[in-house]
């Protein structure tokens, strides 16, 4: 696979030696003999399954070796940045302890790096940007105990006794579940050569503001005490990395790969802005709140609901988490045991008593419901003019397959392969 000899590329390239990138290159090679299960624990399948999707039919067969190694880079720095994004799991809980206060700083850490290293001219490494304090929050951060992969630790152990049965030395296992310091280096460190790859097009400065925004919004997230629904569903949008991920496959697909004229000035005059947004804001609401609640009319999100907390609603969120097999609450459930952000738990996290606990949720349902409908209905006629002003169907065909993608997965338990994916 093109994504796995990518991503132990840049595990080699960028991160720093040690026991966790011989584990990361162990783990996705042959070698580990539960290799399968691992690529798709990890959300590797997700990623070169959704990169199949979104691109089938639409690159010329002498064009594919390069439009395969720009799907690739974008594939391994997702990789990477799931692992650095679950040290943000219990993050979204409303109140966090001194180990969850620690732990948001160094993502916070990590965010302002990130921003660092996108600012043109600046190419400070990152290990010198996650020096100090950042590297001595991650020595204390367990990557087994924040991670969306609930099998990590038993991979881990298997990596030892391969090594054992090698007569290799073996690392402590600590090693790697403490070791997450040398990915959050190599996750900047692939971010700044995405954002290289894409220098001297039109899209450059569009995937560099659209990585910022991401970074800024996930730091404004962490810290905000207030925030409107509206706020949320804006920050959201950016956060999902769902923008930044089309501009950087758009612009190998329609400037680097094949040449499409008029691309750079959709790009120049902000066209493209509305449709990514648009197509962002979709999937993050589908992420936090699934397809099936979103499609579901006001009455009967709340009939929903009411069969949750039957008639007095005297029970807090706490009653949602028996319902993680349930496709209509299974993303709602994924968040709430995990304590991630969710736009429709916001409120109601940080509400007082059960009556407002489950109004701030049913308020919240509505609003996004709504507002998903709204911007489904902006996405088709912006992809529509898109095909006008281009003549060529092969950028709005993307983004509308990627949305597609997400209404199909999130449409699933959580708890099932098909249902689940490592955004955030």
């Amino acid at each position: 696979m093109a994504t796995l000899k990518a991503l132990t590329e840049v595990a080699t390239r960028h991160i720093p030696a040690g026991p966790y990138r011989d584990f990361t290159i162990w783990a996705c090679s042959p070698k580990n003999p539960r290799q399968r299960e691992f690529l798709q624990a990890a959300g590797i399948l997700q990623l070169i399954n959704m990169g199949n999707t979104l691109l089938l039919g639409h690159v010329d067969d002498d064009r594919w070796p390069a439009m395969l190694r720009y799907a690739s880079l974008m594939n391994a720095y997702q990789i990477l940045e799931v692992i650095s994004d679950d040290l943000a799991i219990g993050l979204g809980n409303a109140t966090l302890d001194e180990r969850g206060r620690m732990r948001r700083g160094l993502v916070s850490a990590v965010n302002r790096a990130m921003i660092e290293t996108l600012t043109p001219g600046r190419r400070q490494p990152a290990v010198l940007l996650l020096a100090g304090p950042a590297r001595a929050a991650a020595k204390q951060a367990s990557g087994f105990e924040h991670s969306s992969n609930r099998g990590i630790r038993g991979f881990a152990a298997e990596y030892a006794l391969s090594l054992a049965a090698q007569g290799k030395t073996v690392p402590p296992l600590e090693e790697i579940e403490f070791g997450l310091w040398p990915v959050l280096v190599a996750s900047v460190e692939m971010c700044r050569e995405l954002a290289d790859e894409m220098e001297g097009t039109a899209t450059a400065s569009l995937l560099r503001e659209g990585l910022v925004d991401r970074y800024r919004a996930v730091d404004r997230t962490l810290f905000a005490q207030h925030l409107s629904r509206l706020e949320l569903a804006s920050l959201g949008a950016q956060t999902i990395l769902i923008a930044p991920t089309l501009a950087f496959l758009l612009g190998a697909l329609m400037e680097k790969v094949h040449q499409v004229g008029g691309y750079a000035e959709v790009i120049a005059d902000g066209w493209i802005n509305d449709v990514l947004a648009d197509a962002a804001l979709m999937i993050r609401l589908l992420n936090d709140v699934g397809t099936r609640l979103l499609r579901l009319p006001p009455v009967q999100q709340a009939a929903a609901l009411h069969a949750i907390t039957g008639r007095d609603g005297d029970s807090g969120l706490e009653l949602l988490k028996g319902h993680g097999h349930d496709p209509v609450f299974t993303r709602l459930h994924k968040d709430l045991i995990n304590g991630e952000s969710n736009v429709a738990l916001w409120h109601a996290r940080r509400a007082n008593g059960p009556k407002e606990i489950w109004l701030a949720l049913a308020e919240s349902l509505a609003y996004f419901a709504n507002l998903y409908g709204q911007h489904s209905a902006r996405l088709a006629a912006g992809l529509t003019a898109l095909d006008d002003r281009l003549g060529d169907r092969r950028a709005s065909s993307v983004i509308e397959r990627l949305v597609r993608f997400h209404e199909h997965m999130y449409s699933h338990p959580h708890t099932e392969p098909a249902g689940e994916f490592a955004h955030h």
